[in-house]
């Protein structure tokens, strides 16, 4: 059976659509990822200088206990 032009029309039509929002899908995706990585640095900095400011604690005490 042959579609009209109409419905071939609408056939591309969606076709075009379905490209665009897969396209628009793994550009979320990749931002949301890049996102995430750099929100899972600032923790691994934060952590970081937490064990850093601790570290200075206990020697700071350990210090003053041996005056």
């Amino acid at each position: 059976e042959k579609k009209t032009e109409a419905e071939s029309a609408k056939g591309v039509a969606a076709s075009a659509v379905g490209k665009t929002l897969s396209t628009l899908i793994i550009a979320i995706r990749d931002t949301v990822d890049s996102g995430l990585k750099k929100i899972n640095e600032a923790l691994a900095t934060v952590k970081q200088e937490d064990k850093s400011a601790e570290a200075t604690k206990t020697a700071e005490s350990t210090a003053s206990a041996q005056q």
